[in-house]
């Protein structure tokens, strides 16, 4: 498995690989994603096995009250490539290319279970609830994890 940054031909499959991995309600459209992918603030990591996409995260830099935050747009990983631990590795790699922030935020919708159980085993907490983040009745829990304040700025 390798890591490395995002290129614009990584686009396509990035947008089908998130259809893959969400229902309808949780997928971007083809345009946001794109603006998500390449607006100047985001880190993409993208993670490959023999040049196939097997998962990507992206994670946006952003100010917050006066303190430089990650915030995580999207986590995608292959159905052939779930429960390896790939999904753990890539918010690795979105820590270490979340350097300067004190923070790293992200919403869950309460349904799902296996997200919350996977976002809190890596140490992000339960901040508070979004009603409505999704959609009409599809509700986000807000999660935040505390970064390495020596890496914080």
């Amino acid at each position: 498995m390798s890591f490395r940054s995002y290129a614009p031909g990584d686009f396509e499959a990035m947008f089908a690989l998130d259809e893959v991995c969400f229902t309808p309600e949780f997928r971007f459209s083809r345009s946001s994603m794109r603006r998500f992918a390449e607006a100047r603030r985001a880190r993409v990591v993208i993670a490959e096995a023999e040049g196939v996409l097997a998962g990507f995260v992206i994670v946006h830099l952003e100010k917050m009250g006066g303190t430089n935050v990650s915030y995580v747009v999207t986590l995608d990983v292959a159905p052939d490539w779930r429960r390896l631990g790939l999904a753990a590795r890539l918010m690795h790699e979105a820590e270490l290319a979340s350097t300067g922030c004190a923070a790293m935020l992200l919403h869950v919708f309460t349904g799902n279970e296996d997200a919350i159980r996977f976002y809190e085993r890596l140490g992000f907490e339960r901040s508070h609830t979004e009603e409505a983040f999704y959609g009409e009745g599809l509700d986000a829990f807000v999660y935040r994890k505390r970064l390495d304040p020596a890496q914080a700025s």
